[in-house]
């Protein structure tokens, strides 16, 4: 390695002396370039920079740089994998590890910094690597991120920290393999080189305009620089299709995926930098693109943050990677929006400043003191500053229900916790595996719900590769879907129902589900989720299949050594597993009980506020499991770790049989009560179950004034065997009488069957207050009649308000 080296050495020193006079204030490439420097290694922090120097430590000490070498690295030189997935990778691999010693030796806080055998190893690196495995002109394999984001967004940083040590030729051999692999931000290029006719989207096109833009300020070209900032506003306009953000704050990738805390945290890290970057430059980002950005983080990313976690509703395949769980997802995005809020204007940047502060308070595993293997130190940094500034006044939460239709999601913020639901449809797939990730996601989709209280680590701490896959919380379950399941496949729901309607944060949601494409089993059903702030009304009517099925009211993992009581019906439970015959699988242990009418049931929380009631009404048949399981996160996702990790876990479930028929559920969840309020309300309880059948579910809470239905057919409701409300197609509605004045929303789920519908509300109406224009009054006396156009509608809520006549709501 040496001549080679002295000779790099040489060439750019002289380029340095050759550039010595130019100062960095009359030169905007200098400037960029500086900034960015100063993102990736501006923090000072001894703490920091003694960490980032044990990581590059490891990785010098185990590099060769012998010339002749067939690897940098032994354990990242497989550069013949069959088919390549792995090669490709390998080479985003060599050039993370020589940006995390680039990292160390310009980092201010480094013991590494300077150090001048780190810098040969690191010039040496890129030559190595730019003569062998990624250069102009030679053909890529294996995955094509690898070629056009991963390999050169790492390189690009590299080159930005190792600046003032690059040759002229090392450089420009560099700027021209990116050139060669990413030559328009905006197009997927072909294995030669060659654009092809695919357009990119979402946050590959983000993290194409970043490295390109990078490039161009590295390379001093502002043909580059403006198409990486020309790139970002196609990414910001609403789709109706694929990829991207959608009206109602989905957002989408790989076509049918909800992937908003994964490949849209990767889009919100990216807006934040591109932001960053091209701030006081000549080629700033247009002020209706930044608008666009921080709209989105409104209404896109804030709503999906509970207590400082990113919901695993919305990160796919993500949750099966040891290292990031809903935490540290959720760490990145208030990184990402903590630097957003620097850039923007005034009112909106103090909003979003206090919905971080609120988020960082509330995250009793995040301290803003310390450092996180989450941040940058730039983003870290920004974090600290912000909670620890007394003029910004920390936000709750959003509170109330929301429906994301574009991609079958709903959720719901309360007083003390969060609720979210899973579902999917013709549009969107129950769960995507691929790259080896994600291989037991069969169930993540159909109907799996999400309770996010005071247990803040319920879904950190080994959950995903422990929990039974097939017995997830909210799903009606016959426990199929084995062995691996097809890579990148879209696993849609035949009927398409899945959506709700919202009104005054509250949402019936609801979904038809049929397995045949997914596990391909032959269970089905219709499934409602009455989201009515402080409780939760769950219905399932019509489940019908070949196989034993169960529906899951309750999954919890509970904290060693996983006594905490549950008491049914007034009696506490086993509080410990055993050997009982009726494991469900070889890697568990438990300790079962068939309740044959419970009327309610109290789970213990971990800490205070963790508790969680659960109420019903109709005195179902409750089986009860507490177990041992053990599993390793390499059978979840081939890249992890085959080490056996274990929890224990307790569930409550509602039995079905063996080849139920039209079987049906119902049950309240009651998060954060405590025995005796759970005791007491299923007592006496103000929840109505109005219907729950193969045509219609409905439930009214005479405390909220709220009566909400999923009608599964055209069909009547009867309140007291009276005809209340009638809808002509399958429609999800929401009521409110309140102070004389009724409010509706309707929702039409299925997105495409039916684009005109009809209700009548036996009720009178005085006047008209408002009404969305695609909804028509056909009479306001002696009924409320109206007709809805929802066609193009794409499942969102449409509303109208009356003043009411004095006629009473029937009971």
């Amino acid at each position: 390695m040496t001549a080679r080296i002295n000779t790099l050495l040489r060439a750019g020193l002289l380029a340095c002396c050759a550039a010595g006079g130019a100062g960095a204030a009359d030169d905007p490439y200098q400037q960029m370039r500086l900034r960015w420097n100063t993102r990736l290694a501006g923090d000072t922090g001894s703490e920091a920079g003694a960490a980032i120097a044990r990581a590059a430590q490891r990785h010098l000490d185990a590099m060769s740089t012998d010339a002749g070498a067939g690897a940098l690295w032994a354990d990242a030189g497989n550069w013949q994998q069959a088919n390549g997935i792995t090669a490709s990778a390998v080479i985003t691999t060599n050039y993370a590890r020589l940006e995390a010693m680039a990292l160390a030796y310009a980092h201010p806080g480094s013991p590494l910094r300077g150090d001048a055998r780190l810098r040969d190893a690191i010039l040496h690196g890129l030559d190595w690597m730019d003569q062998h495995h990624y250069h102009a002109g030679m053909q890529s394999y294996g995955n094509w991120w690898d070629w056009q984001i991963g390999t050169p967004l790492r390189l690009v940083n590299t080159l930005t920290l190792m600046y003032a040590e690059l040759p002229p030729g090392l450089l420009a051999r560099c700027l021209a393999a990116i050139d060669h692999f990413d030559p328009d931000p905006t197009r997927r290029t072909l294995r030669d080189g060659r654009l092809s006719t695919e357009i990119e989207t979402g946050a590959n096109r983000l993290d194409k305009a970043l490295a390109v833009g990078l490039r161009g300020v590295l390379g001093r070209s502002d043909r580059h620089i403006a198409a990486g900032r020309d790139a970002v506003a196609q990414t910001l306009a609403p789709v109706t299709r694929g990829d991207g953000f959608y009206a109602d704050g989905s957002f989408v990738q790989h076509n049918y995926i909800a992937y908003t805390g994964s490949y849209g945290l990767v889009a919100l890290d990216d807006y934040a930098k591109l932001v960053y970057l091209h701030s006081g430059s000549p080629w700033p980002l247009p002020a209706a693109t930044l608008n666009g950005i921080l709209h989105w983080a409104r209404e896109s990313y804030v709503p999906w943050l509970f207590d400082g976690a990113m919901a695993d509703a919305v990160r796919g395949r993500r949750i099966s990677s040891e290292a990031q769980d809903d935490h540290y997802a959720g760490r990145r995005i208030l990184g990402a929006l903590a630097a957003l809020a620097q850039a923007a204007p005034a009112g909106q940047a103090d909003d979003l400043k206090a919905a971080i502060k609120g988020q960082v308070q509330r995250d009793l595993w995040f301290s803003a003191g310390r450092p996180d293997s989450a941040f940058s130190g730039y983003d870290l940094r920004q974090l600290k500053q912000l909670a620890a500034d007394p003029a910004i006044r920390p936000a709750d939460a959003p509170a109330g229900a929301r429906v994301y239709a574009s991609m079958d999601r709903a959720l719901l913020h309360s007083r003390d916790f969060g609720f979210v639901i899973s579902m999917y449809s013709d549009r969107i797939s129950a769960f995507e595996y691929g790259n080896g990730e994600h291989a037991r996601g069969w169930w993540n989709g159909i109907g799996m719900t999400s309770l996010y209280n005071a247990d803040q680590m319920q879904y950190g701490g080994h959950y995903w590769p422990t929990i039974d896959s097939a017995r997830l919380p909210g799903t009606t379950t016959d426990h199929s879907g084995s062995g691996l399941p097809p890579a990148w496949a879209m696993l849609g729901n035949r009927d398409g129902w899945a959506g709700g309607a919202q009104l005054d944060g509250y949402a019936a949601v609801a979904l038809k589900f049929d397995l045949r494409d997914v596990t391909g089993s032959d269970l089905r059903g219709k499934k409602s989720w009455f989201l009515l702030g402080q409780r939760i009304v769950a219905t399932g009517a019509g489940i019908s299949g070949s196989n034993d099925a169960e529906t899951i009211v309750d999954n919890r993992k509970l904290p060693a050594p996983g006594h905490n009581r549950l008491t049914v019906d007034g009696q506490p439970q086993a509080d410990a597993p055993g050997a009982a015959a009726n494991a469900p699988s070889a890697d568990a242990t438990s300790a079962a009980r068939d309740v044959p009418h419970a009327s309610w049931a109290h789970l213990a929380g971990s800490v205070p506020g963790a508790g969680i009631g659960y109420v019903f009404p109709d005195r179902a048949p409750l089986r009860v499991l507490r177990e041992n399981r053990s599993g390793s996160w390499q059978a979840i996702n081939s890249m992890e770790s085959p080490a056996t990790v274990s929890n224990t876990f307790i569930s409550l479930a509602i039995p079905h049989g063996p080849q139920p028929r039209d079987a049906s559920y119902c049950y309240i969840l009651l998060p954060g009560a405590d025995t005796a309020a759970t005791a007491a309300y299923a007592a006496h309880h103000g929840v109505a179950i109005l219907e729950n059948s193969d045509a219609l579910s409905a439930v009214r809470d005479a405390d909220l004034g709220v009566t909400a239905a999923n009608f599964w057919q055209a069909a009547t409701l009867r309140v007291n065997g009276q005809p209340y409300l009638t809808a002509s197609s399958p429609a999800s509605i929401v009521l409110r009488e309140q102070a004389g004045k009724l409010s509706l929303s309707i929702a039409e789920p299925t997105q495409h069957r039916q684009p005109a519908i009809e209700i009548e509300l036996r009720r009178p109406a005085a006047a008209l207050l408002q009404a969305d224009p695609r909804i028509t009054v056909l009479s306001l006396q002696p009924t409320v009649r109206l007709k809805i156009d929802a066609s193009g509608s794409a499942g969102r809520s449409l509303s109208a308000s009356f003043t009411l006549s004095r006629q009473p709501t029937p009971d």
